[in-house]
């Protein structure tokens, strides 16, 4: 990438995260840089454009952690670390998970991308579970969809999280994401076996 788009791209970063994708134009984004509001459209058009190359910042960092995480053997053990650096990242990038839903609503192609992706972390997680299941750390579904519904609140929770803390835990970032990757895996303590809460590293409390 150009140094021209690379920075730009860092400094709408560091603006939307300031204060927020909404309140954020591209000539506010070519003032902070000095730059004119024409060289800065040559590079991004839109708006749209520079959330879209946020994103795939966001999802080049999420599929490196994915292809981490299985080289080292996908366990609930190797899971928190995952987590841990997962969260992280999405802490950097905070504004797109605060204003999710209005960039989803007013960016049907990013929006489209961002359940494609979705379906590929929903197929981990349940790689994830099969595997702990044969494993004997995890039980076997009480109920037809019992997991998948887990799942579900997996996935509200991750794109959630943020949003919330926001109102609620105005600490450091290294304490945040402690905070809530382990609170993400206190979720998984009631499907685990007697063997899994000995073994699994999960435990309530953190």
């Amino acid at each position: 990438m150009k140094k021209t788009k690379k920075n730009i791209l860092d400094s709408a970063h560091e603006l939307f995260n300031q204060i927020g994708v909404a309140e954020v134009s591209l000539r506010a984004i070519a003032a902070n840089m000095d730059i004119s509001h024409g060289n800065l459209r040559y590079h991004f058009p839109s708006k749209g454009k520079i959330l879209e190359a946020l994103h795939q910042r966001i999802l080049e960092a999420a599929m490196a952690e994915n292809r981490q995480l299985i080289g080292e053997k996908l366990s609930l053990k190797n899971f928190k670390q995952s987590t841990l650096r997962g969260f992280s990242v999405l802490y950097d990038y905070r504004f797109f998970m605060i204003d999710l839903h209005k960039i989803m609503k007013e960016n049907p192609g990013l929006h489209k991308t961002f359940l494609e992706v979705e379906k590929i972390r929903e197929k981990m997680y349940e790689d994830l579970i099969e595997r702990s299941i044969q494993e004997g750390v995890m039980r076997e579904e009480e109920y037809p969809g019992e997991y998948k519904d887990f799942i579900l609140r997996i996935r509200i929770f991750s794109d959630f999280w943020i949003s919330s803390a926001g109102i609620y835990d105005p600490v450091p970032k290294e304490e945040l994401v402690e905070k809530y990757a382990s609170l993400l895996m206190s979720m998984f303590y009631p499907y685990l076996t007697p063997e899994g809460k000995l073994t699994s590293g999960i435990s309530l409390g953190g």
